[in-house]
């Protein structure tokens, strides 16, 4: 797998392997949204691709303090053969090349196994915060 910065060209490809791994996609994740996140952290935002295809992306982002991961997707048929995890460890170092001392990822409950996927390389669930959303109207 060959890892590629993410351009907003892929997008519709992007986001047909955000819906077919079960990702609620929302008001954020438009077009015109996903360019404007590209903007702010352009070099954390990532594909992997096998012949030209994209079999996985992983948005990540910076707020200056902290790192976030969003919408790790792997295509269903290259599952669990350590591309998910291979593109999570090129994050890792974009965000090391930041500085970033800690990262966040948030998981949707319904999803299976991603859980136990994050487990497998170092991640810990946290049983100590409550995820609030406000959506300004």
């Amino acid at each position: 797998m060959e890892i590629h910065n993410f351009s907003i060209d892929m997008y519709k490809e992007v986001c047909q392997l955000w819906e077919v791994n079960g990702l609620s996609l929302g008001a954020s994740d438009t077009e015109e949204q996903v360019a404007r996140a590209l903007d702010y952290n352009p070099e954390l935002f990532i594909v992997g691709k096998i012949d030209g295809v994209i079999i996985a992306v992983v948005m990540g982002a910076f707020d200056g303090r902290r790192g976030y991961v969003h919408h790790l997707a792997v295509n269903p048929a290259f599952q669990k053969k350590g591309y998910g995890k291979k593109l999570m460890l090129e994050l890792h170092k974009r965000f090391s090349k930041k500085e970033v001392v800690k990262v966040h990822l948030f998981v949707e409950i319904e999803t299976e196994g991603v859980i136990e996927f994050y487990e497998k390389i170092g991640w810990h669930v946290r049983d100590d915060l409550i995820m609030m959303s406000y959506v300004p109207k």
